[in-house]
């Protein structure tokens, strides 16, 4: 699953890096670039957002159609080129050796191409990871990950669940996860430039300090 917003220079690249094994269901957010006709000629699966704009609702959207197959595994990985789509693989494979529920990969504690990720950034990851996995006495580095895979049980318990809109969302699955008691693990994987221009921006990475402790509240409850 790629949730997607006007991303054509970066799709390109995920979808000619996808491992063969890996079906391609690419979630179009209102795209007004050439995003869809690129997805569309790599043969991927191709359907509207629903719900409302914001990646929380193209998350939803795909957890939605996936629960619509019979596939036994979800995985997600943003569509700005930033992630190695080949690390899903690798993910797999931890889950089943791990017996977990739900893999995130961990940017932080991967290798990062020079430039991939300001200090701003790492560091904002790396505290509402830590105070959000304290919260279950867990250590995490990067709750914020575009990297996720997710079995079918998980995806399961997971969709009636999140009602996030934006970029929260990751931080949403994550204290779901533990909510519902899923084992959640966390391999490192590799993070590059991302291609193109974030729809991430400062604003909106103050505002998730403001969604974390939501979220860090709503634990107690």
């Amino acid at each position: 699953m790629v949730p997607t917003l006007n991303e054509e220079e970066g799709i390109q690249k995920v979808l000619q890096d996808m491992p063969e094994d890996l079906a391609v269901l690419v979630v179009n957010g209102g795209t007004t670039d050439k995003t869809v006709e690129v997805a569309k000629h790599y043969r991927a699966i191709v359907i509207g957002q629903k719900f409302g704009r914001g990646k929380g609702y193209g998350v939803r959207t795909g957890m939605e159609f996936f629960l619509s197959t019979k596939n036994d595994v979800l995985c997600m990985i943003d569509g700005d080129g930033s992630n190695d789509p080949g690390e899903l693989l690798k993910m797999i494979e931890a889950m089943d050796a791990e017996k977990a529920e739900v893999v995130l990969g961990s940017r932080i504690r991967g290798k990062r191409e020079k430039g991939a990720m300001g200090l701003f950034t790492i560091f904002s990851n790396f505290i509402v990871s830590l105070l959000l996995g304290l919260r279950f006495l867990r250590f995490f580095t990067d709750v914020q990950t575009g990297y996720w895979v997710f079995s079918r049980k998980a995806v399961e318990t997971l969709y009636p669940r999140l009602k996030a809109k934006g970029f929260e969302i990751e931080m949403e699955i994550f204290v779901s996860t533990f909510d519902a008691g899923l084992k959640c693990i966390e391999v490192p994987v590799r993070y590059k430039k991302r291609l193109g221009e974030t729809k991430f921006r400062l604003f909106l990475r103050f505002r998730n300090f403001g969604y974390m402790i939501y979220y860090l509240l709503r634990s107690f409850f």
